[in-house]
């Protein structure tokens, strides 16, 4: 949501900029610059974005964890949103195409691994059996980001691969 919200405050920016309320687009372009930099000092794993924490504050989507180690939406929005440092969203749409694209299957992972026996739990996520709909299965949303945000990168081959699939 980070990264979503990094993209909301650019528009918001260059809207209030076009309504002639220089101030406030002013603010959102300092609010963006200080999530921006928020988030590459905390939710960089070394390969990825993080996806979240838990209310505990132990981390969603790091190396670390046994279950949902990588997960698809931030690397995707790192790329769409613009916002982050070019090296690491590149690396982080390597790292999703590596660990959640199979392409013998033709599928595009939300996460991997599924939740099976995470403590603490990630709430109704867990409701699903493993590998099925939101925990760790294709999620038409996820992968179709994953594809804009290869076309944005430059990598249109994976991009037209990507949407192949989903048609």
């Amino acid at each position: 949501l980070a990264w979503f919200m990094a993209d909301v405050q650019k528009g918001m920016a260059e809207m209030s900029k076009l309504l002639g309320l220089p101030d406030i687009s002013k603010n959102y372009e300092r609010d963006r610059k200080a999530l921006i930099r928020r988030v590459e000092d905390f939710a960089w794993d070394g390969e990825w974005y993080l996806r979240a924490t838990f209310d505990d504050g132990s981390l969603l989507g790091s190396s670390a964890n046994a279950e949902a180690r990588i997960d698809s939406l931030p690397q995707s929005w790192a790329t769409l949103s613009g916002a982050a440092d070019k090296a690491r969203a590149k690396e982080a749409l390597e790292s999703a195409w590596k660990h959640l694209v199979r392409e013998d299957d033709e599928l595009i992972l939300l996460f991997e691994p599924p939740f099976n026996r995470a403590d603490p739990s990630p709430g109704y996520i867990k409701g699903y059996p493993p590998g099925v709909r939101e925990n760790g299965a294709q999620y038409t949303h996820a992968a179709l980001w994953l594809a804009m945000a290869m076309a944005e990168s430059g990598d249109g081959t994976r991009a037209a691969k990507i949407l192949s699939w989903l048609t």
